[in-house]
């Protein structure tokens, strides 16, 4: 998994994760104290420098995608488990 930095403005934080906007996932979730109200996030594999190459997502785009997956893991169906039913023994008479 990549090593990313994030910072929404206010604070920093340095994890792992599949992709960028996994990586404000994991910030919002396990690090930072709340969520910038019109604000950004700043999401980069090299380092909290600016580079051409960091992606920026805004705190709206993040909550409606957080949102969206939140639907999705929902609606999917659950697994159902197999019910094993046990062959009835027949009686001594034969029943």
């Amino acid at each position: 998994m990549p090593k990313y930095y994030v910072h929404d403005g206010a604070e920093k934080t340095i994890l792992e994760a599949d992709s960028p906007l996994q990586a404000c996932f994991r910030s919002i979730r396990y690090r930072f104290t709340g969520i910038p109200v019109n604000g950004f996030y700043k999401v980069s594999e090299q380092g909290f420098e600016n580079h051409e190459d960091d992606t920026i997502f805004s705190s709206d785009e993040v909550i409606q995608a957080f949102v969206d997956m939140m639907e999705k893991s929902q609606t999917k169906p659950k697994p159902t488990k197999k019910i094993r039913r046990k062959k009835r023994k027949k009686d001594e008479d034969g029943d």
